[in-house]
């Protein structure tokens, strides 16, 4: 498995999981909903598999199970175009 960008700085373990969530973005005053693949977790954020275009500092929302179940995030790093990563995308929990 590659490594994630932010390897060195890691302070908690990832848990690896496959499963399924939306990612809540807010494009133009509009937020727009897409369906993304959690690779894996810890205890301060994610990292996510979808097709969408994201920028570092950006807020989102993922939404888990149900809609009321949702975390706010902000982006830390995005998948290169010449790494395996691409599409991947790091989030960190903000205002737990």
């Amino acid at each position: 498995m590659p490594s994630s960008p932010i390897h060195g700085r890691r302070r908690s373990s990832r848990i690896v999981t496959k499963k399924r969530a939306s990612l809540v973005i807010t494009l133009s005053g509009i937020q727009k909903m897409f369906p993304c693949l959690i690779v894996d977790r810890s205890q301060e954020g994610f990292r996510l598999r979808g097709n969408f275009r994201l920028r570092r500092g950006q807020l989102v929302e993922l939404v888990l199970d149900d809609p009321v179940d949702s975390v706010r995030c902000e982006v830390v790093w995005t998948g290169k175009t010449e790494l395996e990563q691409v599409g991947d995308v790091g989030l960190q929990i903000v205002g737990k």
